[in-house]
């Protein structure tokens, strides 16, 4: 495997998120690479291959900057259709809690809520600090069913595997009919905008490059590993991808047994960290 070679970033960073989802439409080079353990969250069919008899060499896929914002258009056409009294331009700002191990799904959804105007913010293992949230989107929708930290907000479930199947088909596990299923529904929606987003500027420091931990410069590459994603990640990812660069997520750690034998390492050289 080569290291990413990344295009020219754009000498003008976009101002909103019209523009950014524009921008990333434009975009044929890598905008999120995702690593993550093997069958882990109990997903089914995580088959060892020939190139990894003992089923422990983490997976790994990348989206272009085109294939996300392909995703980001198709979640904006899920949540204002399904989840309409949440996104309503009329309404007060909704806050998005996304709870979750940093993921290529998990960052469309940042992408998209941001996209509408919500305060999004991602975190793992956050049942008990979801504080106002109008909605929980997570890899775990069993850890939340029942929690009093859900109060009023709506629940939406993300599949945790790498390809995009249901929660079920993901986990083997059925959830709830009032839960949303984004990996079950969003497919139904279109690649295009049906109406025109507002223009939503963009946070504070983005065009700067300095908001958030891990934020690349032009064209760079950030890297998002489970700690700082569960200190909230979105400035870092938005930062970077209206700079042109590349948001490099490792749902894990150094110390973590998966990534033993130099793993670590060669995932961070493969993506020109190291």
């Amino acid at each position: 495997m080569t290291p990413l070679t990344l295009g020219s970033a754009s000498q003008n960073v976009p101002e909103d998120f019209p523009q950014l989802l524009e921008l990333l439409a434009g975009r044929p080079q890598p905008a999120v690479v995702c690593y993550r353990p093997r069958g882990a969250d109990g997903e089914v069919g995580a088959e060892p291959d020939s190139t990894d008899p003992d089923g422990t060499e983490p997976e790994r896929v990348e989206l272009s900057g085109r294939v996300l914002q392909n995703w980001a258009v198709k979640l904006i056409g899920l949540f204002t259709e399904e989840l309409e009294e949440i996104f309503d331009p009329a309404e007060p700002t909704p806050r998005v809690l996304v709870d979750s191990a940093p993921h290529w799904k998990s960052a469309a959804v940042v992408l998209a809520a941001s996209s509408l105007g919500a305060q999004v913010v991602t975190a793992a293992g956050a049942t008990d600090s979801s504080g106002t949230a109008s909605l929980a989107v997570t890899d775990r929708p069993q850890d939340w069913q029942s929690s009093p930290a859900l109060g009023q907000a709506e629940l939406a479930a993300l599949s945790p595997g790498l390809l995009d199947e249901s929660f079920e088909d993901a986990v083997g596990q059925a959830i709830p009919a009032w839960v949303l299923d984004i990996s079950a529904e969003v497919r139904q929606h279109p690649d295009q905008l049906l109406t025109p987003l507002e223009p939503v500027r963009l946070p504070e420091g983005v065009e700067s490059g300095g908001i958030g931990t891990g934020g690349a410069g032009a064209g760079g590459t950030a890297l998002v590993t489970r700690t700082e994603w569960a200190a909230d990640a979105v400035g870092a990812l938005l930062s970077t991808w209206a700079h042109g660069g590349t948001v490099v997520l490792i749902d894990g750690m150094p110390e973590d047994p998966v990534w033993g034998q130099g793993r670590w390492e060669q995932a961070l050289r493969n993506e020109g960290l190291a």
